[in-house]
């Protein structure tokens, strides 16, 4: 059948597909509690023609996503990596996808079909090994403490339920101090006073209700001896990143690309006062984008925080979430009663571009934001919360021919207006174990503010008791009001259930957005959307086999304001098993689906229903093989399987499988440390393509894809020197151009002292296009990384 959604759906979602960009994620099964994980997204095509890649993030739940722009590679070392510390705190699974933004600007997911319904997703679960459930938390690893004074803080909230605390011994230096240290159910702090300057030694000893005995890792913290005596205690951190790159082309001439990025961190006391400082410079920076920098000074006293700068605050879900604010931020908080307001700008002003009287493209207004959230209760036990939020564009900030034609005088864009006011409650008994809430917003939204507000005569559709015109500073009331007249479908409401007990964590929520509900200080919130998530991760034989089980739910015409209702289901389930120290096993199988509910006459060729599946597989096992004298190797296997396919029009179906073969070898006669690694991925894809005659034909196209990599590591001067060399191997081949690349990389990592780091990788990639020779090129790649603590 000749069906026009086919032609939109290729045009906006299938094209990627078939990009010059192909992409590759080795998709983590779990991560433990309060454990930083790095991702990685690897380039296997096409690296040079990202512009950046973000990845959106969220726990499982969560109504919208969080984003976070990850640290580029080089193209011998093709990858994007980020370091999500936001996932220490999650007490469920981490769901995410990424964005590729490309250098012609078009936008790239991956997955690529409905990465919302259809995300990766990591297990959150406590530690395999109880001895992993002592988790540090202070001090902090990023600063060098330059103060004799500083406090031993380390969580057993994984292991709470299993140990006996009456057993619990604290260790600093070699001494028991136990009787120093303050032990809570979750956990223990201990305060260190005059140390020495020099390295010093920190553990837990501990028994199980069963009377197995667990211990911590050793913890180190080096106390600096300082030339002069400051007036306060500081410590900070430095880091310098840069990126050098040249392209050589067989048809064109050399290229060259430059960038560097500066981060400063600061932290300090003074008896009762603390201070934190950020700043990030990067040349990447420029008046044509929105901000790139950020500055932030942050001060804590008795009560009360202030932070000036950049800041992401989070006040309700609806109200204020996941938004960078560049302003004033404060906190009044007591045991009882909290008060916040933030003053800020959520955007920049950005000129547009006009070309001969011609917008080309439009600019940005900047947008400010005004959030108020009031709390009352205990955080411990029940908390009640209202607030509000106010984001307004603000007109005069940018010049009227960037935002409107000349000519005809048609905004390209508008400015908006939206307020939004909410309420929150949570109660938490068993020690928060079990804890439950709800969440409530109402918003008003205008779509265009240009005309200011309308009087009461001016309107006939509503009769006003009072002028809006009087009330234009809170919010602005004209035709452009979605909708004029506010009703339910300008509500958002959620309700959740987290459960912790007997090693079985348990999350369950509810979310019922309406239609024209609009936050503009909440990022990505889907609207019109009813949502129900569940989400359960049970640990069992004595913590070897973890399993989490879960699923979405999704329906949009909440307010039944449609012809057909769209829905989405997700289920995804993950299990991971450790019979041992050497061995392990994990399987990952998520399936979803969408449809839009609609039902097509059997004479309308031109309106089809929607009906979308997705279903992938993954099975991976490893085993340490310690019998080979004197190079104990891991060798590792990981299968997956993946399959799209549109279900009603059989417009397209795309199927991916994709195996990895790898050993791991560390010497033990010798510092060194190889690994190998073999990847085949085969691409079976098929789709409907309109001809020149407008009919559909069926495309098919399969590809191979085939990449060998090695890497040897060395492991000098007592871990502080680490020079390694790889090399990588990639062919293409089947229904697409013939190409391969030649990947080299060198480099070394030093720690010249604990608190000084510097890194350097210099990298060569040589790649061909056996069809297109004009293609063939050669890039150098060089990047260098220097860290100071102090």
């Amino acid at each position: 059948m000749k069906k026009i959604f086919i032609l939109i759906f290729s045009l906006f979602i299938l094209l990627p597909l078939f990009s010059e960009i192909s992409l590759n994620h080795e998709q983590l099964v779990n991560i433990n509690i309060k454990k930083k994980i790095m991702l990685e997204l690897e380039v296997r095509e096409g690296f040079n023609e990202i512009e950046k890649v973000t990845i959106f993030y969220r726990q499982t739940g969560e109504t919208a996503f969080s984003e976070k722009e990850m640290e580029i590679g080089t193209e011998s070392n093709p990858h994007f990596s980020a370091t999500m510390s936001e996932f220490t705190d999650y007490s469920s699974s981490a769901e995410y996808y990424f964005v590729i933004y490309t250098k012609i600007r078009s936008l790239i997911t991956y997955p690529s079909i409905q990465p919302e319904l259809n995300p990766f997703r990591i297990t959150v679960n406590t530690p395999q090994d109880v001895n992993d459930g002592f988790v540090l938390l202070s001090p902090d690893a990023k600063y060098s403490n330059v103060s004799e004074n500083f406090l031993i803080a380390i969580s057993i909230f994984a292991v709470s339920e299993e140990i006996d605390h009456n057993s619990i011994n604290v260790f600093f230096d070699g001494e028991d101090v136990t009787a120093e240290s303050r032990i809570f159910t979750n956990v223990i702090t201990y305060q260190v006073s005059n140390a020495k300057p020099g390295t010093h030694s920190y553990f837990v000893k501990a028994k199980l209700l069963d009377g197995i005995p667990i211990i911590s890792k050793q913890w180190i913290t080096s106390v600096t001896k300082k030339g002069f005596d400051l007036p306060l205690d500081l410590s900070g951190r430095a880091h310098l990143s840069m990126r050098y790159m040249n392209t050589s082309h067989d048809s064109l001439d050399d290229d060259t690309a430059r960038s560097a990025n500066f981060l400063l961190s600061l932290k300090g006391s003074h008896e009762w006062l603390r201070f934190k400082s950020k700043i990030y410079l990067s040349s990447l920076e420029t008046s044509s984008t929105q901000a790139v920098n950020r500055y932030s000074l942050a001060f804590q006293v008795p009560h009360f925080n202030l932070t000036i700068g950049d800041h992401a605050p989070k006040m309700n879900s609806f109200l204020l979430s996941s938004k960078n604010i560049f302003g004033i931020h404060s906190k009044l908080d007591f045991n009882a009663f909290r008060l916040m307001f933030t003053h800020g700008n959520i955007k920049r002003s950005v000129d547009g571009k006009v070309i001969q009287d011609t917008l080309t493209q439009s600019g940005t207004f900047k947008q400010r934001n005004n959030s108020v959230r009031l709390e009352l209760g205990n955080l411990q036990s029940f908390v009640v919360g209202f607030g509000f939020a106010k984001n307004k564009d603000d007109i005069g900030s940018l010049d009227e021919q960037y935002y409107q034609n000349s000519t005809d005088s048609l905004l390209i864009i508008s400015p908006k207006d939206n307020l939004v006011f909410g309420t929150d409650f949570r109660l938490s008994l068993m020690n928060q174990r079990l804890v439950v809430g709800t969440e409530a917003a109402m918003s008003l939204y205008n779509n265009n503010i240009i005309d200011g507000a309308i009087s009461a005569e001016d309107s006939s559709d509503i009769d006003f008791p009072i002028d809006p015109q009087d009330f234009e500073s809170i919010f602005v009331i004209n035709e452009s009001m979605i909708p004029f007249k506010p009703g339910m479908a300008n509500i958002a409401i959620k309700s959740y259930l987290r459960l912790f007990f007997y090693k079985n964590l348990l999350n369950i929520s509810i979310t019922n957005i309406g239609s024209s509900f609009n936050s503009l200080s909440t990022n990505y919130l889907q609207k019109d959307a009813m949502i129900i998530s569940f989400n359960d991760n049970l640990m069992l034989m004595n913590n070897r086999l973890a399993l989490n089980f879960g699923f979405n739910l999704a329906s949009d015409n909440v307010d039944d304001t449609k012809d057909n209702t769209s829905s989405s289901t997700a289920i995804f389930t993950q299990a991971m098993y450790k019979p041992n120290d050497e061995m392990y096993f994990n399987l990952n199988i998520n399936t979803s689906g969408s449809k839009d509910g609609f039902v097509p006459e059997e004479s309308d060729s031109t309106n089809t229903a929607v009906d979308i599946r997705s279903t992938s597989v993954s099975f991976g096992t490893g085993y340490l093989v310690k019998q080979i004298n004197n190079a104990p190797t891991r060798f590792s296997i990981n299968f997956s399987n993946s399959l799209n396919k549109d279900d009603a029009n059989n417009s397209f179906e795309y199927q991916r499988n994709n195996v990895t073969l790898s050993a791991k070898t560390a010497f033990v006669q010798l510092p060194l440390t190889t690994q190998f690694s073999y990847t085949f991925t085969l691409n079976d894809n098929s789709n409907l393509v309109k001809n020149e005659f407008e009919e559909y034909n069926l495309i098919e196209e399969a590809s191979k894809y085939n990449s060998i990599f090695m890497r040897g590591e060395l492991d000098l001067m007592d871990s502080q020197l680490k020079p390694y060399l790889d090399f990588r191997l990639n062919f293409f081949n089947g229904d697409i151009d013939s190409q391969s690349a030649q990947m080299f990389n060198i480099g070394t990592s030093y720690e010249i002292t604990s608190n000084s780091f510097v890194s350097a990788d210099a990298g060569l990639t040589m790649y061909q296009n056996s069809d297109i020779s004009d293609c063939n090129y050669s890039r150098l790649n060089f990047k260098m990384k220097i860290s100071q603590k102090f």
